[in-house]
């Protein structure tokens, strides 16, 4: 009887931590929401109070949805029809960090890295913010995914990997906000996803890249869709406007008309259904929130930097400095700020 008592005081003392914990993390909630911006924080706080569904293009979210190892299919379907490529099989993800090509390099990190069936690897980045330099790290990372596929795996001999057995890589950009060169290639043409497969020297020779590069602007996509246009629209029909309401529910999943068209397939009624459950998980909600106050933290430094010098972001990196002087990593100082391993790095001057 002692036992059973004894086992019923830490059942009871493990239920009052749990709901302590709970307390601690609502108070923490409302203290990041406070501190967030009143648009952020209402984006977020609707999120949160279930009346939004959170964006696809969030990092948290992303990787779950189309992941290359729970969700390889959706991944897969996504990459054949924005590259146009239909022999592309999805056999799983691989590290998500880039070849260290030497002691100083920075390292690049991937979205949503994948492994094809034929050898290939693939990078889906989902970006959300306007980098009107997308082209140039664009082709950094790309370049970064053909040094890895053509470096040795382990167990591999150095002998078995040549230049004309490498495989080549792709590069998929999902803009939510297009930069100026695309928005002015607008002006003259209703295409949103642009694919680079070639490069053509100025004597007008050319050869097939081993780096495919594909950019699709979210937001023009979305646009037209909302018009009732298809600027991607060919023979290939009812195929291209499937994908342009996968597309737009990137772009916005709680813009109603996409959400009316995308429960009619099956395949993204299931993504709708994945997201709603998502929102309502408490790990994944804190997560949320606080991407949402990195992000929303890294653009107030950047919007400082800008427009009134560099204090504020000065005053981020001395706690960076200080966080790895007292031993934390690149990686747990950049999942601790939000930002991206390479932005650390810089700070770090490594």
């Amino acid at each position: 009887m002692d036992k059973l008592k004894e086992q019923a005081v830490l059942t009871i003392v493990e239920l009052l931590k749990k709901e302590q914990a709970a307390e601690r993390a609502e108070e923490y909630e409302n203290q990041l929401l406070e501190m967030l911006e009143e648009q952020d924080r209402k984006e977020i706080a609707e999120v949160l109070a279930g009346s939004k569904l959170p964006s696809l293009l969030s990092d948290t979210i992303a990787k779950r949805i189309f992941s290359a190892d729970s969700h390889r299919e959706r991944l897969a379907y996504l990459l054949k029809n924005v590259v146009q490529d239909d022999s592309i099989e999805v056999e799983g993800s691989y590290t998500n960090e880039g070849l260290m090509q030497s002691r100083n390099s920075k390292k690049v990190i991937f979205d949503e890295p994948a492994k094809l069936k034929d050898g290939r690897h693939s990078d889906t980045e989902f970006q959300i913010s306007l980098q009107e330099y997308i082209f140039r790290r664009a082709e950094l990372y790309a370049s970064d995914m053909l040094m890895f596929s053509y470096s040795v795996e382990e167990g591999q001999k150095k002998s078995e990997v040549s230049y004309s057995n490498t495989a080549g890589v792709l590069l998929v950009v999902l803009m939510k906000n297009s930069p100026k060169e695309f928005k002015k290639f607008n002006e003259t043409s209703e295409r949103y996803i642009h694919r680079f497969t070639k490069r053509t020297a100025d004597s007008g020779i050319s050869f097939n890249s081993m780096m495919t590069m594909v950019f699709v602007q979210l937001d023009e996509c979305l646009k037209q869709f909302r018009e009732g246009r298809n600027g991607e629209h060919d023979s290939a029909g009812n195929r291209l406007d499937e994908l342009q309401i996968l597309l737009s529910l990137v772009a916005d999943i709680n813009d109603e008309k996409v959400l009316k068209s995308a429960k009619d397939k099956n395949f993204m009624r299931d993504i709708i259904a994945e997201v709603k459950e998502l929102s309502e998980n408490k790990e994944v909600r804190a997560m949320l929130l606080a991407e949402k106050y990195a992000q929303a933290d890294m653009n107030a430094v950047r919007s400082y930097e800008r427009n009134e010098g560099r204090h504020e972001g000065l005053a981020i990196a001395a706690r960076i400095i200080a966080d790895y002087q007292s031993g934390m990593s690149d990686e747990q100082i950049a999942f601790k700020y939000g930002y991206g391993i390479d932005e650390i790095k810089a700070v770090l001057g490594h």
